[in-house]
């Protein structure tokens, strides 16, 4: 007895902790939504569900806000009422007649639920703001610092190290100075070639570049001048005419799009321009005048007009639609499918169940009748309609006969083309297209991806998975931060430049690591286990693509990694490593891994191996001040003297230039007594110790491996002067400075951006 009451007294002594609060927002998502009504409710009651003409229609995840809207019409439900009892109550208990009979029994966790929302739609519960939302989920997060993530962005962006300046204005203008250095950077030519390889990953239409794949699709009498380039005699300037032809066509849409952001105009004109764009080289493929400074100049582009073809962005382009293709069965639903895929942020094949049981299929006409069916088709039959001038060769070929009259109407959601826009539906379709605000989140979805390497996070269907929760929050910060950035994007009148600089800024691309400061038991925690759920899909580091792998080892080291100025890179040949290294082709392999494998692993080791190999004595015939890598010390600095004492003033220099080193390759701001710079440090004296042990016996050679020597200037490929040349190395620090250069260069966090 006395040990009860001694219980009970100090357990009512102590201070009950405060319940968290719980807005009606995250009551109805966590506790309605997730568990009820995306399983049950949303099967009829969708847009194209059996319950379509009811009151009650939800929204899927698919949608872009898609929880306010269906929280709202909850709401709305709620307030109705059947004698004194709310509608949201009566219905799926089937207390009134229900067409989907009982789906919430009564006295269930789910009626207690519902029952729960209806009192907290009559009495709102709002809870005082600790924050943002986006704050909250970052909490105990590190980012990146400021120089930090203008050094990521450069390399991502542009493909170079930032320089000084543009390093000492973000240091002392925080974010606002990284805005204007970044405006500054996407005025340059490298940033273009760069948007084009990420809106390639996409569009895919680098699958034509080989040989005259992409003039090969033009129709011989619409364009009777296409192999223009085989009346040239010289065989040299004709293959060189002839690849540079094929190239402009298969580039014209993804050009279209560098042409919209390089002139600053809005991006829905991707969509809307009533032009294509030609080099001279395409000018001439397609017959056409156009004005060009220089009439050899491959990279200048303009805009033209295309006779017959009423243009409308991307939507008209030859080449897109033929990426795209259709047949005489399936009648442009592919090319609405990718419509919505690129321009609304909607996969409409996830919007239904998949796959369909075809023995529930009795419906004569399932794409219009059948619930499973209208589902997708209702959607995407209407924006195919509103395609149906463009034939299975993407040519301009309005039906003589009509549209399908078995299909849903040519249209856009619930407004129908109007009967004077058949032959310019495309162009009406690009209008609704560009109205809809998943037009702007589809944008900003592509160039998260492009940016992070990661697609946007997807709404977890399974709630009673055990990372389920955490997978929601993961999920609603994040797209709570993309409806914001999409939000700025309209507000900018659709700047694309806005969403790459918001992305860069926001803490999903310059998050570095994670905190809280838990002990050994909290670690333990169910608690901590959700807070590990919730930040699983957060990280700074992607897998480098080879294009950009490529680029960030010429940006360090001055020199990309291949044998000679003419060479092939290993890294962008088909031939060599680009598929092996995670690449795609466009063609049959069209997503890029992101994660490494074996055959990646190896390749990188190598490319580690053979870029210090090659640029460790290349650098030192250099002067110091004009060094990429060493420009603190020289090949003579060693760390002992001949009795193994430490040369404090040499050590010194080193342990810069390894710290030096860390900033260059790997973006490490570091103390020079960091642990970092020690390993690195050790790394160089061991191999320095032994180097000296084995030449001293005899068994090392004081003459570099013949591919490691330093003869030839690089870019100019002529010899070096004999004062220059660096083709032995008596002290063995040139090849311990390369184990140091091969330890760094095979780093996650080289290999990782």
């Amino acid at each position: 007895m006395t040990l009860v009451f001694g219980g009970f007294a100090l357990g009512g002594c102590q201070a009950e902790e405060p319940e968290q609060c719980v807005s009606n927002e995250d009551f109805f998502k966590e506790q309605i939504w997730a568990p009820v009504m995306s399983k049950k409710c949303i099967t009829c009651h969708s847009p194209t569900g059996v319950a379509k003409s009811s009151q009650f229609v939800l929204q899927s995840a698919d949608w872009t806000g898609y929880l306010e809207a269906n929280l709202a019409t909850v709401e709305r439900l709620a307030k109705l009422e059947y004698e004194g009892e709310p509608w949201l109550l009566v219905k799926p208990t089937n207390t009134v007649d229900h067409g989907g009979g009982v789906q919430i029994e009564r006295g269930s966790a789910e009626y207690d639920a519902f029952v729960e929302l209806v009192d907290r739609i009559k009495n709102p519960v709002e809870c005082a703001e600790d924050g943002t939302e986006i704050e909250t989920y970052f909490a105990d997060v590190s980012t990146l610092s400021d120089v930090e993530t203008l050094r990521k962005a450069s390399l991502s962006l542009v493909g170079r190290l930032p320089t000084p300046e543009e390093e000492l204005a973000v240091a002392n203008g925080g974010l606002e100075a990284l805005d204007l250095v970044l405006d500054e950077m996407m005025t340059e030519d490298a940033f273009y070639e760069r948007l084009i390889e990420l809106y390639n990953d996409h569009f895919l239409t680098d699958r034509y570049l080989p040989s005259v794949d992409a003039i090969d699709l033009l129709d011989g009498e619409d364009y009777p001048n296409s192999y223009w380039f085989e009346a040239i005699e010289d065989e040299a300037e004709r293959n060189l005419a002839r690849a540079r032809s094929n190239e402009a066509v298969a580039r014209e849409a993804l050009e279209l799009v560098a042409h919209v952001v390089r002139n600053d105009r809005p991006f829905t004109e991707i969509l809307t321009a009533d032009y294509t764009m030609v080099n001279p080289y395409s000018a001439q493929v397609y017959g056409i005048n156009a004005n060009f400074q220089d009439p050899s100049d491959e990279n200048e582009w303009v805009e033209a007009k295309l006779s017959g073809i009423p243009h409308s962005g991307l939507l008209t382009s030859h080449i897109w639609l033929n990426r795209f293709p259709t047949t005489a069965t399936n009648r442009n639903r592919h090319r609405a499918r990718m419509v919505f895929k690129f321009f609304l942020a909607t996969d409409v094949l996830k919007l239904a169940e998949r796959p369909i049981d075809p023995s529930s299929i009795e419906d004569f006409n399932p794409t219009r009748e059948s619930d499973a069916c209208t589902v997708c088709h209702a959607n995407i039959d209407p924006v195919a309609g509103a395609l149906q001038n463009w034939d299975d060769q993407g040519r301009y070929r309005p039906p003589e006969m009509g549209w399908y009259q078995e299909m849903f109407a040519p249209g856009f959601g619930d407004a129908e083309l109007p009967a004077g826009e058949k032959l310019d539906a495309t162009s009406w379709l690009a209008g609704q297209i560009i109205g809809d605000p998943r037009f702007a989140a589809s944008q900003v979805d592509i160039v998260y991806q492009g940016l992070t390497g990661a697609p946007p996070l997807r709404e977890p269907s399974d709630p009673s998975a055990p990372d389920y929760l955490g997978k929601l929050v993961a999920f609603d910060a994040q797209n709570a931060e993309l409806q914001r950035i999409a939000d700025l994007f309209v507000e900018s009148e659709f700047d694309l430049k806005t969403v790459i600089k918001e992305i860069v800024k926001s803490p999903y691309y310059r998050a570095k690591s994670f905190d809280p400061g838990w002990s050994e038991d909290e670690k333990e925690s169910v608690e901590a286990q959700q807070r590990l759920d919730e930040l699983a899909p957060v990280g700074t580091a992607r897998w480098l693509t080879p294009e950009q792998l490529e680029r960030k080892v010429e940006a360090v080291t001055g020199y990309p990694w291949r044998e000679s100025v003419n060479g092939q890179s290993y890294l962008l040949d088909f031939n060599e490593y680009r598929i092996f290294y995670g690449g795609i082709d466009s063609d049959t392999i069209v997503e890029r891994m992101t994660v490494p494998n074996g055959i990646m692993t190896n390749v990188s080791q190598r490319m580690a191996n053979e870029v210090a190999c090659w640029n460790t004595a290349r650098d030192f015939t250099k002067p110091a001040a004009a060094r990429n890598l060493f420009p603190y010390i020289d090949p003579g600095f060693e760390p002992e003297d001949d009795n193994g004492f430490e040369i404090p003033a040499v050590t010194e220099a080193i342990r810069v230039n390894i710290q030096y080193l860390h900033w260059r390759l790997l973006g490490e701001q570091l103390d020079i007594d960091d642990p970092e710079i020690d390993r690195s440090y050790a790394l160089f004296l061991e191999v320095w110790r032994d180097g000296k042990r084995g030449i001293e016996l005899g068994e090392y050679s004081v003459t570099l491996p013949g591919e490691c020597q330093a003869t030839r200037d690089f870019w100019s490929d002529q010899a070096l002067a004999d004062a220059e040349r660096i083709t032995s190395d008596t002290n063995y620090t040139i090849r311990a400075w390369m184990a140091v250069m091969t330890y760094m260069l095979s780093d996650y966090r080289f290999l990782h951006e």
